[in-house]
């Protein structure tokens, strides 16, 4: 947590809530009132205790201790967050950080894919949000951050089966019972555009899968032609089914909203020649575009001029 703290650009480091003038000349009211500073962490990265009180393995554990983590390291213990969690909250609150965002791994709040609930994990994470808040810090909440079960990989090949919706469903149906009247910012998958090509396309995240020549490794199974388009629909049917829970189930009552986290840049044209023209906007287009348009919310042009309108089903201030 602490190198997550340490990476925060120094705009937000020199921001301060008691007014003080910082070096760049910035202040916390020259920003809008609903503009948030925060922090965030996933669990596989942050948390640790990858065997302890029943979590089970996550396809990261298994890529990581087959030697194909960054120089052949594992996140067995990480940051340690599981069990340091108090110090590095505040850590976020003498940082002046108004708000955090964490990952909830699905192996420690539900080890078999489905079903029964971990009382330990639904323990870590109750506690987490708690310490949050006893520091007055936001609490937004990632359900899923490219840690699928293991077990579920072994079953029916995760992202890749359309049976991934159903459980998915599930288990943000879980998240959204228990931490919701405490929640309420929610965000369904982390950059699925990134994990259906990292994963799928080019091998380079777990479950490793590709096909010459594409992969960044030599992948043993997969077929990049295909797979990162399988799995980024059945991806885009995930977040769909757990928004539609929300909504019509907890919404109402909790008063929150929820989202999806696509990974994006922006390419300009070099010149004003149609075939520039064209290539910026192929590049937006396999780039965010291709997730973006079946949620509603890439709207593609016939002119030079390009519109991206955000949908507030998927991008929020203030709940709908």
């Amino acid at each position: 947590m602490a190198a997550a703290v340490a990476a925060i650009p120094l705009l937000l480091l020199l921001l301060s809530t008691q007014g003080v003038a910082p070096v760049l000349g910035f202040k916390r009211r020259d920003f809008p009132d609903d503009f948030v500073f925060g922090s965030a962490t996933s669990a596989y990265q942050y948390e640790g205790a990858v065997a302890e009180d029943g979590r089970s393995p996550s396809i990261w554990d298994t890529f990581t201790h087959a030697g194909k983590g960054e120089e052949g390291g594992t996140s067995d213990i990480a940051a340690d967050g599981y069990h340091k969690y108090k110090d590095d909250v505040r850590l976020v609150a003498e940082t002046n950080l108004e708000a955090y965002r964490f990952s909830i791994s699905w192996s420690r709040l539900i080890p078999n894919g489905r079903g029964a609930v971990n009382p330990k994990g639904l323990e870590y994470y109750n506690n987490l949000i708690d310490e949050l808040l006893r520091h007055g810090v936001q609490v937004h909440v990632m359900i899923y951050q490219l840690d699928l079960p293991q077990v579920l990989e072994d079953e029916y090949g995760g992202w890749l089966n359309p049976r991934i919706v159903e459980d998915f469903t599930a288990y943000a149906g879980v998240c959204f019972k228990e931490f919701g009247d405490r929640v309420s910012y929610w965000t369904t998958l982390d950059e699925a555009n990134v994990a259906a090509v990292g994963s799928y396309d080019i091998g380079q995240i777990p479950p490793g899968r590709c096909s010459d020549p594409f992969g960044v490794t030599k992948c043993k199974v997969g077929n990049s032609s295909v797979e990162p388009y399988i799995a980024a629909h059945n991806m885009i049917l995930a977040h769909a089914s757990a928004t539609r829970l929300y909504r019509g189930k907890y919404q109402g009552t909790q008063r929150g909203v929820v989202g999806i986290n696509i990974y994006t840049m922006w390419s300009y044209p070099l010149t004003n020649s149609t075939a520039d023209l064209e290539a910026a906007q192929r590049f937006r287009d396999f780039y965010f575009g291709w997730i973006l348009e079946p949620l509603g919310v890439w709207r593609l042009s016939t002119g030079s001029e390009e519109e991206c309108w955000l949908s507030p089903s998927i991008f929020h201030r203030r709940p709908i």
